[in-house]
């Protein structure tokens, strides 16, 4: 920390004698201004009072400790997949991950039911995601980590003998198991507790990743990276254009999941969630904002966990609830919208609706819509086409697209958010890195036949013949 970064400060006084309420708490912990009103942190306009510098210019020489051909940067449910799907087509693969587990959104949010395996209401014969996602489902029924329950109305399937429904819930701490054991067998290579910082760049191509971890600040360099970071990190820190959700209409907002235990036996069903015995997971508080700044993604934690806390003591003084108590909070509040990446195609809702098929099909969303225009929207049809040209983005090279990130609109971005087709999609770039990266061809210009030969090859579905 440089001279002029350094500042000293009286320490806060709370509350002598009692307990800190919940305006006082956001006083101090985000400042007064900041809780009254949302507007940017009080240490932040001293700063600006202060006259300090609004810049500080870095020199870094950054150590390269590695090669890969392929690194997929963040290991949620499409990045697994990826990485997987990599390793098993021939490449040499990285994944790379913040969280010491993997899983995402399905386990540091606690979002414990995978949506998407197929439509949720008729016309819904067809299963539409298929291969390593569905291996990795079958390693979750070995683990016997599937849920008793969960609140989605949907047809019956056989879930352990690989006919997968709608959606299926699952115990969060098997799906770390499922997630390590999987990149195993694949001889993926796993770093953990390593945030992904930023693009490698020769002029417009990514030539690897910055990470910063406990050994410092590294650099990796890869042949072919996969953003799954979910925000699209590396796309947009590498100057790759993007589509910002609405500030308000049908942006999605953020919500903090939980689950609570001692869930009394004379409560049946769900319980509002996914339930595993006496434990089940529910939809915590919302908010809203922007899911990529840090001040209010701040705001959003303080404030969820303050209100789940009364709510749950709420539901513990109603008759017969006494034995509930809050067992889990998610790591942190779940993001549901941030960017999505332009790339050679942009899906429209109108192809989304009408279910439009494209010859460059890589991956189908089945998913409906949760929140299209403020209703459930569900697809008439079994699923549209995700072509390969919405994973490659403009301008950028060496780089592809995976999970939330991709190039849609923001109806289509709706239905493939959900984590069974991005794990679709997560298939299909892993397999398109390796052959990338294997062929020494860029991503922009790889023959889309011989990756869809692949993905049939490895399973998935994709309603052509090739």
């Amino acid at each position: 920390m440089s001279e002029g970064a350094k500042h000293s400060g009286k320490a806060s006084r709370t509350t002598k004698g009692c307990a800190m309420g919940r305006r006082e708490f956001l006083r101090v912990a985000l400042g007064s201004a900041a809780a009254a009103a949302g507007v940017p942190f009080v240490g932040q306009a001293a700063a600006a009072k202060e006259n300090r510098p609004q810049t500080y210019r870095e020199q870094l020489e950054t150590p390269i400790v590695a090669h890969y051909q392929v690194v997929v940067a963040g290991g949620g449910p499409s990045g697994v997949i990826a990485a997987v799907a990599a390793a098993r087509s021939g490449a040499d693969t990285l994944l790379i991950e913040r969280y010491p587990f993997l899983g995402g959104n399905g386990t540091a949010g606690l979002m414990t039911c995978y949506n998407g395996f197929r439509n949720q209401r008729p016309p819904e014969l067809l299963q539409t995601v298929k291969g390593i996602p569905a291996e990795y489902i079958a390693e979750l029924v070995r683990l016997g980590g599937i849920a008793d329950d969960d609140p989605y109305p949907k047809a019956e399937h056989g879930v352990t003998a690989g006919d997968l429904p709608y959606c299926i819930g699952f115990d969060p701490e098997a799906a770390k198991v499922a997630s390590f054991n999987l990149v195993r067998k694949e001889g993926v290579k796993l770093q953990l507790h390593s945030w992904v910082v930023g693009p490698m760049l020769d002029g417009s191509r990514v030539t690897g990743i910055i990470v910063e971890s406990k050994s410092g600040r590294q650099g990796i360099t890869a042949d072919i990276v996969i953003d799954a970071t979910g925000d699209g990190d590396i796309a947009a820190r590498a100057s790759a254009p993007f589509m910002k959700p609405a500030e308000k209409g049908d942006r999605m907002g953020m919500s903090l999941m939980y689950r609570i235990g001692g869930v009394p036996s004379s409560v049946k069903g769900p319980f509002g969630g996914i339930r595993i015995g006496d434990r089940v997971v529910r939809w915590g508080p919302g908010f809203g904002g922007d899911g990529l700044d840090v001040e209010n993604l701040t705001r959003a934690e303080v404030e969820t966990r303050l209100k789940l806390w009364e709510q749950v003591q709420a539901m513990r003084k109603k008759p017969g609830m006494e034995s509930v108590y809050l067992m889990q909070t998610a790591t942190g509040i779940g993001v549901r919208e941030t960017r999505r990446i332009l790339g050679e195609y942009v899906v429209t809702e109108e192809d989304a609706i009408k279910g439009k098929r494209f010859p460059d099909v890589v991956a189908i969303s089945s998913n409906p819509m949760p929140s299209y225009r403020r209703k459930r929207f569900f697809l008439a049809h079994e699923g549209f086409d995700i072509p390969y040209r919405s994973l490659v983005p403009k301008k950028i090279e060496g780089l592809i697209l995976t999970g939330r990130c991709i190039s849609c609109e923001q109806g289509p971005f709706q239905s493939a958010r959900s984590m069974a087709p991005a794990m679709a999609i997560g298939h299909a770039s892993g397999c398109a890195a390796a052959l990338s990266a294997i062929r020494k061809v860029p991503p922009r210009k790889l023959n889309v036949k011989t990756l869809q030969k692949l993905l049939i090859s490895q399973k998935v579905e994709l309603r052509v013949k090739v």
